[in-house]
Formats: structure tokens, C-alpha cells, sequence
């Protein structure tokens, strides 16, 4: 019993450091470090202890002692030294050599050791540790447990580094780990890379749990051309369990000082995030410069939900200048908006105010958004009844206001019928609905009404049947035409106002939609009739799609008379031929495109193209061009790839053709080791509609199961690159 309990202690002493080092720490991104050696350990399948020993002795005075290749397992944990005594009388256990304890999750190996058992106390000299889950292994001049709840260290180190190859290492004089108050202090802390320290503070504490723990933050270091050399240097505030608060000093060499701030609040029911940044005085803009917004979302009852979106700023020309490094794109406009929807079995309705802030002063009137003050939407529907028929019902009321222009309310509703039939090779799917329209306008031009309406039915039936047939081993192959036919009587729409409604861009999604405008200021007039054929080879065993083709057309029994102001009236018999693609090419290819095609000027009026090679997560390349006759001419490349195991480049480039310029390009380089990796990245990119440029350097360290150092580079490559997944 007394061994027994000798062990146990032992085990929970010496588990405590390297198990507090390592908590929390991630566990991949290791493929380029050696495997560590492990020893093999005796397994007995129980919770008993296991004694091994050359020699055991009993003594007249209490005193127990191991001898030669001692070696105690309980469980899957195994004690090895080569000798170990016990007094059982004082409790105490000696360890006067050498001493590992080996786990499946970690090894600790101690010069020497005393213990007492009745005090849980006791101490270990010239201590290694290595912690496999995490990768990390340091060291400790000595480890000293004062009771069951408090460990201290000195001359303490961490990394997730191999032994003898330690490019980066933690190390603090004394730390101190009080398990009752879940906290630790740590004293001298130097963080040194490549022998070099790049990080000291005198003092540091920290949870030994999950808990927050106020603090400084990684810092993000940068350059660029509009503010020069960039520092922000994050420090960390947890104000409560539900609150906490970043405050962000940040030096701009060119611009001066400034301060970001971000503050959130998570309660049962809400999350809440209020930000801002101030710059007291912008020696490049001549006047101050700040930022500020609030988000938040909540269920205050059970079906309510609201959303508030506020963002605000102090001038047009903010994100260009001061755009959140690697974040920063071209904005035009800022929404402000709050809503509440709430939700019930069979309905819903959402009441919402939404405003913007211009940015962009070369906007005309006509190009801004009206705002919405208020918008009220009901949806609501019937459950199917026993023939399958569908009811529903769209109601929307909305106030809409711009300067200088239409203002008014609108009224839209729309009832509708749909009774969807299928077979197992066949679908059929009549629908009616019925859409009324009613206004109520200021400022509107002499002449017309102040109080116009529109009312009209609109019928469309949709069919289709599919075939199939064997076209080689393990492949099926379909053929799915479909035909959809729409009618919607002609009503004069003219002396409608044009709140939020625009023409739909022509696609082969637009073959089965019963209007061809988006928004409720106009409803397509329509006597039509699509005509599409789809098919597919799929792999008979998995079910994958390797190819599909798409071809489409609209058949026009009448001119379309209903358009937006400007805009002629279409008379064409035919649409444009609208086709998809999506192919599986050879392994690891993948291509999909969209295209339309105009028979009658024959001239290609629309393309979106992209070819992919996807070996793995860090071999990739992506080929995208995207066109549209008279407004959009691009090309978008991408890629990172290997050079070897240790170095990666990255590169992007979207071009405009039609302007003849570079809209955004970077060019990045990264090193991965074992422990760490340094990523450098230079680009350069159009920050507003006058085409001027910003161009920056950045910087970002990872010291692997620690943090990183610099702006965030391998987030923004993921969310740049379309399905890159950085490895660290």
C-alpha cells in the first residue's frame, strides 16, 4: 500500500508541468519534424501497480528500497529509476539518480527526486520534459511542489522544437502555478528566435485553465505606401466572463499615432461587438481620422431574432488610407441597418431600417441606394395538403428614401399556387401566382400619380424527364431535358418609380425564372417558352458527378415590352443561347464555365471560366476569367506551390482587360520548418474607382504551438486563394 501510494503521487506531480505548458496547444503541422522515440512500456490490461526490480529489501526501520532497473507501472503509466527508496514512518520517497516517467501523451526525466506523501509535497532536479500531443518539450532546473495545489519551477523552458534544434524556445527564471487560484506567474519571460530575443516582460500570468487571461496579443507589423511603417501592438482586457475588451496602440510613420479599440459582450441571448479606431491627427490628411461600429445579434424571445449593423467613419477616403492592412478593399458605401424577424411554424415576417454612409463621392444621384426606412416582410404558407398542392403568400411594405429624388412607400403582395408532381423519371410543376403592387410617392414628376398600382397573374409550368444509359465501365450517363413555360400578361409599368429593381444579368439559371427584373418596381411581361438539355456522365459505384453539360434558349411568342427607364423594348423571337459546364478533367482537374451566346450578332455575351489543379492543400492553381459585354472584362490567376519541402511561393493576379490595369496582385514567399514559419508577402491593389494605388510588404512569424507574430498572412491567403488551406 505504502508503494502504491508512493507511485500515485508520483504521477500526479510530475504530470502537472508539462501538462499546464501544453494545454490548449494545437497538435498538426508537424509532417517536417522527426518522429520522437518512444520506448516500449509493459501493457497488463489493469489499474493494478505493477512492481519490476532487480532487488527489493524491507528494513527494521520502515524503510522500503528498490533496487537495479526499478521499474512501476500502473494503468499506461510507467516510473523508471534505478533505485527508489520509502520511509514509511516520516512518508517521504527518495529517488537519489536518475528517474522517467513515461505516458502515452508524455516523458519526464529527472536528475533526481525527493517526495513526501503525507504533505504532497516534494521536488526534482535537472529536469527534461517532452509532451508528444503538442510537439513540445523543455526543461526546469528544478521543480518543487509545495502541496496538493501549488508547483513552482525555475530556470523553466518551452518549445515545440526538436532537441538540439531549438530555433525558437520560452524561457522564464520562475513560474509559479497555483492550481486553487487557476493561476500562473512567470517572471523573466525572454522569447528568443534564432538565439536572438525578440520578446521580454518582467512579469506574466496566465490561466492554467481555458479561462481568458488579460494580456498583450501577438503584434502586427507591416508596410505601405499610404502609412509607411506599420506597428500595432494588441493588449487584451477580460472584463468579465461575458465581456472582454482589445485595445490596439498602432504607430503609422507617415500619419502619426492612433488607437483601435473593440469591445464584445456575449450573453445567453445576444453577441455584441462595438469598435473603433482614432487617429488624433493625420499629418497626410491634415485632420483627424476615426472609425467606429456596432454589430449585434440576439433572440431576446423564443422565434425573435434581431440583427444591428452600424458602421460609421469620419470621411470619404478612410479605407483607402487606413484600411485594416491586408483587409482593406475598395468601399464604397457603409450600411447601417437593424432588423427583427420573427418566425413561426408556418410564417414569418421581418421589419428592418437600412441607410448608408457615401463614400464615394463620383456616385450620381441615380447610382446611389435608396434607404429603406422602414422595410416590413411577411411570408407565409400552408402545409401541404393531401394532393400535394403548396400555398403561399409574399407580403412586403416599404418606405423608400433618397435625396433628390422619387421618394414613396410600396406595397407588394403576392399569393401564389404550386402543386410539384414527380415519377421516378419525370417532374411536373404548374404554378399561379397573383402579384398586386400599390405606391404612394413624393416629389414625383409632373404629371403622373402620386398613388400608382399593378396588378397582374403569372402562370409557368415546369417539366422535365430523364433518361439514362450504361456509357462504359462504372459510368452512367443521363439525358434531362426540361421545358418551362411562363405567361404574365404586359401592364404598363412606365410611370413606376425604379426604387430596387434591376435587370438580371442573363444566365442559364434565368431559362426557369418567372421574372427577368429583380426587385418589386417591375414584373416582366412574358408569353415564353425554355427549352433546355442537360447531361451527366456519373460514376455508377461512388455516385460523382465526372461531367455535365448544360444547353438552354428562350422562345419569345411577343416582344417584351415592360423595361427599365432608358432602355428599348426587346423584340428578339430568341434568347441568347445560355450553356454550363462542370467537367472532372484528368486527376486532381476540375473545370466549370458558364457562357452566353448571342445567334444573332453571333458574338459571345457573356463568359465565366475557371480551370483548377488541386494536387493537395499546398499545391494549387487557379485560372478564372470572367467577362461581360460593355461592363466586366477580367482575368484572375493564383496559385501556391512548393519549391521544396521547406519553401512555398504564392502569387495572384487579377487583371482588367477592358481598363488595361492591375486591380490587385500579390506576390508571397513562405519558409516552413518543424517548429516555425516566416511568410513575407508584397502587394499591390486598386483601393478606389480613380484607379490610385496602395502597395505594401508584410510580415507575419509562426512559432508552431505558441502564436503568431505580424499580419495574419495565412488567414488572408485563405480567404484569397478559392480552396487553399494553410498547413501552419
Amino acid at each position: 500500500m505504502a508503494i502504491r501510494r508512493c507511485i500515485l503521487a508520483l504521477f500526479g506531480m510530475l504530470g502537472t508541468p508539462a501538462a499546464v505548458l501544453a494545454a490548449g496547444l494545437p497538435t498538426d503541422g508537424w509532417q517536417l519534424c522527426p518522429a520522437p522515440v518512444r520506448p516500449t512500456l509493459p501493457s497488463y490490461g489493469d489499474d493494478l501497480v505493477h512492481v519490476l526490480a532487480d532487488r527489493a529489501f524491507l528494513k527494521q526501520n520502515g524503510v522500503s528500497e528498490l533496487q537495479g532497473n526499478v521499474q512501476i507501472t500502473r494503468g499506461d503509466q510507467t516510473l523508471m529509476s534505478d533505485a527508489l527508496s520509502f520511509d514509511n514512518r516520516t512518508q517521504e520517497v527518495t529517488s537519489p539518480g536518475a528517474l522517467t516517467l513515461e505516458t502515452p501523451t508524455m516523458q519526464i526525466r529527472g536528475g533526481s527526486g525527493h517526495f513526501n506523501l503525507g504533505r504532497h509535497s516534494g521536488n526534482v532536479n535537472d529536469t527534461r520534459y517532452q509532451y508528444y500531443p503538442a510537439h513540445a518539450q523543455g526543461r526546469a532546473a528544478h521543480i518543487a511542489r509545495k502541496n496538493a495545489n501549488l508547483t513552482t519551477l525555475t530556470h523553466a523552458t518551452y518549445s515545440t522544437c526538436p532537441i538540439g534544434h531549438q530555433a525558437w524556445v520560452l524561457s522564464a527564471s520562475s513560474l509559479r502555478l497555483d492550481r486553487k487560484d487557476d493561476q500562473g506567474v512567470a517572471r523573466d519571460v525572454v522569447l528568443r528566435f534564432k538565439n536572438v530575443p525578440i520578446l521580454y516582460t518582467p512579469y506574466l500570468s496566465f490561466p492554467l485553465s481555458n479561462k481568458r487571461k488579460s494580456g498583450l496579443l501577438p503584434p502586427i507589423i507591416g508596410e505601405s505606401t499610404n502609412s509607411g511603417f506599420e506597428y500595432r501592438q494588441p493588449i487584451y482586457w477580460n472584463i468579465a466572463p461575458q465581456a472582454d475588451a482589445t485595445f490596439t496602440p498602432q504607430i503609422l510613420t507617415r500619419r502619426g499615432v492612433g488607437l483601435g479599440t473593440e469591445f464584445r459582450y456575449l450573453s445567453p441571448n445576444s453577441y455584441s461587438v462595438l469598435e473603433g479606431n482614432y487617429l488624433p491627427n493625420d499629418r497626410l490628411y491634415g485632420n483627424s481620422r476615426w472609425l467606429y461600429a456596432f454589430h449585434q445579434q440576439a433572440t431576446p424571445l423564443p422565434g425573435l431574432s434581431t440583427h444591428i449593423n452600424y458602421n460609421r467613419v469620419s470621411d470619404n477616403a478612410y479605407f483607402n488610407d487606413l484600411g485594416n492592412s491586408l483587409d482593406v478593399s475598395s468601399t464604397t458605401k457603409l450600411e447601417r441597418s437593424a432588423s427583427a424577424t420573427y418566425s413561426a411554424a408556418n410564417w414569418n415576417i421581418t421589419s428592418r431600417v437600412q441607410k448608408y454612409q457615401i463614400l464615394d463621392p463620383s456616385l450620381s444621384t441615380s447610382d446611389l441606394p435608396y434607404e429603406r426606412l422602414p422595410q416590413i416582410d411577411f411570408n407565409g404558407w400552408l402545409p401541404d395538403n393531401k394532393l400535394g398542392l403548396q400555398t403561399m403568400l409574399n407580403a412586403d411594405w416599404t418606405r423608400f428614401i433618397r435625396r433628390d429624388s422619387v421618394t414613396g412607400s410600396r406595397l407588394d403582395l403576392t399569393p401564389g399556387l404550386r402543386l410539384p408532381l414527380s415519377g421516378a423519371a419525370w417532374f411536373l410543376t404548374p404554378a399561379l401566382k397573383y402579384r398586386y403592387t400599390s405606391y404612394h410617392l413624393l416629389d414625383q414628376a409632373p404629371g403622373t400619380s402620386a398613388d400608382p398600382t399593378r396588378s397582374l397573374p403569372i402562370a409557368s409550368v415546369d417539366a422535365g424527364v430523364y433518361f439514362e444509359r450504361n456509357a462504359g465501365t462504372n459510368t452512367l450517363q443521363t439525358l434531362e431535358p426540361r421545358v418551362y413555360y411562363l405567361y404574365a400578361p404586359y401592364r404598363d409599368q412606365q410611370n413606376l418609380p425604379v426604387f430596387d429593381t434591376s435587370l438580371n444579368d442573363f444566365s442559364f439559371s434565368q431559362l426557369f425564372s418567372d421574372n427577368r427584373f429583380s426587385g418589386g418596381d417591375r414584373v416582366g411581361d412574358a408569353n415564353q417558352l425554355s427549352l433546355a438539355l442537360t447531361t451527366r456522365f456519373i460514376n455508377a459505384d461512388t455516385g460523382a458527378e465526372r461531367f455535365s453539360a448544360s444547353l438552354g434558349q428562350i422562345l419569345y411568342f411577343r416582344p417584351r415590352k415592360v423595361t427599365l427607364p432608358g432602355n428599348p423594348v426587346e423584340k428578339q423571337h430568341r434568347s441568347d443561347y445560355a450553356g454550363r459546364l462542370s467537367a472532372s478533367l484528368a486527376n486532381h482537374w476540375n473545370a466549370t464555365g458558364d457562357m452566353t451566346y448571342n445567334p444573332y450578332d453571333h458574338t459571345v455575351d457573356s463568359v465565366y471560366t475557371g480551370v483548377q489543379y488541386h494536387l493537395d492543400r499546398q499545391r494549387l492553381v487557379n485560372l478564372g476569367y470572367q467577362f461581360r459585354r460593355g461592363s466586366v472584362d477580367q482575368s484572375d490567376v493564383s496559385f501556391i506551390w512548393p519549391l521544396n519541402a521547406h519553401w512555398q511561393t504564392t502569387a495572384r493576379w487579377n487583371f482588367s482587360v477592358r481598363d488595361g490595369r492591375v486591380l490587385d496582385a500579390f506576390a508571397g514567399l513562405q519558409y516552413n520548418s518543424c517548429c516555425w514559419a516566416a511568410r513575407v508577402l508584397a502587394r499591390r491593389y486598386v483601393t478606389n474607382t480613380d484607379g490610385k494605388y496602395n502597395s505594401g510588404i508584410y510580415f507575419e512569424l509562426v512559432l508552431k504551438g505558441l502564436g503568431n507574430l505580424g499580419n495574419p498572412i495565412g488567414s488572408y491567403l485563405q480567404r484569397t486563394i478559392p480552396d487553399y488551406a494553410s498547413s501552419s
